[in-house]
């Protein structure tokens, strides 16, 4: 039987993400706030809200493709590989980031990480891609 990874460390990892998420998207966003006078023009929310996503999915794209590993996923030893054990291709990773969302905010990811015999998120399953537990930071 494969070798299951615990979601603990994966939970755990996307707490730390958060705060990273957090500072990311306070320096991302004061730019547009400052250019657009967003606080004066509502009209901007959506293209805010699009322009945040957007910075979010090049953060971990360009981060899953490089290496594998986030700064979060370094600290707790999890690293992002594709079949050949090789970091993702850019398509594979936005399309990662993207899947990532629908999976959270719908709760299948959760649902199905329980039921995956190697306890993988099924956007994982679905890109063939795998996180992976490492034996030391890359």
């Amino acid at each position: 039987m494969p070798n299951r990874l615990p979601l603990w460390p994966r939970l755990v990892c996307m707490i730390y993400e958060a705060l990273i998420m957090a500072g990311i998207l306070m320096a991302a966003g004061l730019p547009f706030v400052l250019v657009t006078h967003y606080g004066q023009h509502p009209e901007f929310r959506m293209a805010y809200r699009i322009y945040l996503f957007v910075v979010l999915g090049l953060y971990f794209s360009y981060f899953w493709h490089r290496g594998g590993q986030t700064v979060p996923m370094k600290t707790w030893r999890l690293r992002l590989v594709d079949q050949a054990q090789l970091s993702p291709s850019w398509s594979r990773c936005v399309l990662r980031y993207l899947l990532a969302w629908v999976g959270l905010l719908s709760g299948i990811s959760l649902l199905w990480v329980a039921l995956d015999r190697e306890g993988q998120f099924l956007h994982d399953r679905l890109l063939g891609l795998q996180l992976i537990r490492v034996s030391h930071a890359l």
